[in-house]
């Protein structure tokens, strides 16, 4: 537990500590353990003396201050807190769905393709937002990137409650976006900053997505029930939402153990008088902050590295056909059945609830997994079956829902029928989420916000644009056909958790994000010695 708790900060260094409030050093070196005897901190810090100039600022053993030993209740409020900005991040996607002809009419606007523009319009702020914040909160830490755009979030929400007109709306939505993407990259990464073990961070993240998954959901559901008050209703209500878990946000604490150690640095800086002190990514040349960096490195990631690349491609096709049927369930329960807007709204509960459920389903796998682990099962000891067996039926559950809900969209059909595939698809495609995301967190570990960040990237693009196509899809093929493509779509993306399963570590051997990593834990085994 000591050299994981180290190394979830930063690589493990030799030196001798401060005993008390006294800077206390030795040039000779002398071993880690023979430190840890003699001269213990109180205050959770050690320090290096790498030259006459440089002093390194560390974690010591067991440190109170280091995220993964924090005490279970100081995680579980950080983690609860920064769950509900996804949730509300997710609620804000696809909140104006059933409100748009409202908001359309008051000001006199009109067309099928101007009523996909507030979704799309904040997908493609989710678009810049990624690229940016995953990278930065990689460099000053992960609480001033998500207290300050969740600040931005809340003011555009309210923005968007008392818009004068069709532009400024259009705008706020856009800022919303930009500054919503921000949970969905960062969040992953605080959650595998405060749970080091493997274990307990994948539960934990799949605990805290299946529940997340409920956000898009929740956002049409608000809209169709609260739009007989007018539209603006809608927004208010996620504005008290929004508004309330940013007050609780103030009160959590930074993740990033470098980030931390920077701090602690700059604090011994100004104590001091002296600039000696450093943490030891200020040290590394790679760790200096820079806007290529920012683009560059979720890019790099998506583009040379396969396990990102093929992941990203499957959750992209999932995620777009969540917003897709945003625009095809109306189609469907309005057009075919008859429901009005409000009850068409509630089609999507099953979807939410089947979401929900696969939370439950990959807990229980986790706990086979582990107890086949403690009785030496060999196939245990590959990561890509930890991980990935659940997205191999995850993904024909999506193929058979869609096709479900393709024939059975028949005003023949009593209406409950289709609406139950929404058990299926959520199941299937919250699965497909949960154990690809964990997959890659548990793959690339502190680079885990750029890897989620291309994800979102591509995402973000798929969910923007694909919902374009609905309403001319199903003019031109009907219901049955429009949504068997979408079918025929995932059927082609079914091989893709199969191919990592069998290739994933040897991609893994020749990625140099992993091998970087691979380097830093060797390097702390090390210094253990």
């Amino acid at each position: 537990m000591e050299s994981k708790s180290k190394d979830s900060a930063t690589a493990g260094v030799s030196g001798l500590p401060l005993s008390g409030k006294e800077h206390v050093f030795q040039e000779k070196p002398i071993s880690l353990a023979e430190s840890k005897r003699e001269l213990q901190t109180d205050d959770g810090y050690t320090l290096t003396k790498l030259s006459q100039d440089e002093i390194v600022v560390d974690f010591s053993d067991q440190s109170a201050v280091n995220p993964p030993n924090w005490t279970a209740r100081k995680k579980l409020y950080n983690a609860i807190v920064v769950f509900f900005v996804v949730i509300n991040s997710g609620i804000s996607t696809a909140l104006p769905s059933n409100a748009v002809p409202f908001i359309m009419q008051e000001f006199d606007q009109s067309g099928n393709a101007l009523k996909n523009l507030p979704t799309a319009l904040f997908l493609v702020g989710y678009i810049m937002g990624s690229m940016v914040f995953s990278t930065m909160s990689e460099t000053i830490g992960r609480k001033p990137v998500l207290l300050g755009t969740f600040t931005v979030f809340v003011l555009a929400t309210l923005a968007c409650a008392f818009t004068p007109n069709w532009g400024f709306f259009l705008a706020f939505r856009m800022i919303c976006g930009l500054a919503g993407a921000a949970p969905q990259t960062v969040v992953g990464g605080m959650y595998a900053d405060m749970f080091f073990d493997g274990r307990t961070r994948g539960r934990a993240m799949v605990t805290y997505m299946s529940a997340a998954s409920f956000g898009p959901i929740l956002g049409p559901i608000i809209s169709g029930c609260s739009v007989p008050y007018g539209w603006r209703w809608a927004f208010r209500i996620d504005l008290i939402l929004t508004g309330t878990t940013w007050l609780a946000l103030l009160f959590t604490s930074e993740t990033f153990g470098p980030a931390l150690l920077k701090q602690q640095a700059s604090k011994l800086r100004k104590k001091g008088g002296s600039n000696r002190y450093f943490s030891r990514a200020e040290l590394r040349s790679d760790s200096t902050f820079s806007t290529t960096q920012l683009i560059v490195r979720p890019i790099t990631m998506l583009i040379f590295e396969p396990i990102i690349l093929s992941t990203t491609v499957y959750i992209s096709i999932a995620y777009s056909l969540v917003f897709f049927y945003f625009q095809a369930y109306p189609i469907i329960f309005e057009g075919i059945f008859g429901f009005d807007v409000k009850s068409a709204s509630l089609t999507y509960i099953p979807i939410g609830i089947g979401a929900c459920s696969s939370g439950l389903v990959t807990l229980c796998y986790d706990l086979y997994y582990e107890n086949s682990k403690k009785l030496g099962k060999p196939w245990t000891s590959s990561p890509e079956l930890h991980r990935l067996p659940l997205s191999c039926i995850s993904g024909p559950c999506v193929t058979v829902s869609i096709f479900w809900l393709a024939w059975t969209a028949n005003s023949n059909i009593h209406w409950i029928v289709p609406v139950a595939s929404g058990l299926v698809f959520g199941f299937g495609y919250q699965i497909v989420f949960t154990s690809l995301l964990t997959y890659v967190t548990d793959a690339y570990k502190t680079y885990s916000a750029s890897a989620l960040a291309a994800s979102v990237v591509v995402r973000s693009i798929a969910g923007a644009f694909l919902p374009f196509t609905a309403t001319p899809l199903y003019d031109s093929l009907g219901a049955s056909w429009a949504t068997s493509v979408l079918g025929f779509v995932s059927l082609a993306c079914i091989p893709i958790p199969f191919a990592l399963l069998h290739y994933g570590a040897e991609i893994r051997k020749n990625s140099p994000f992993c091998q970087k990593l691979v380097a830093d834990e060797q390097r702390a085994r090390v210094q253990q010695v």
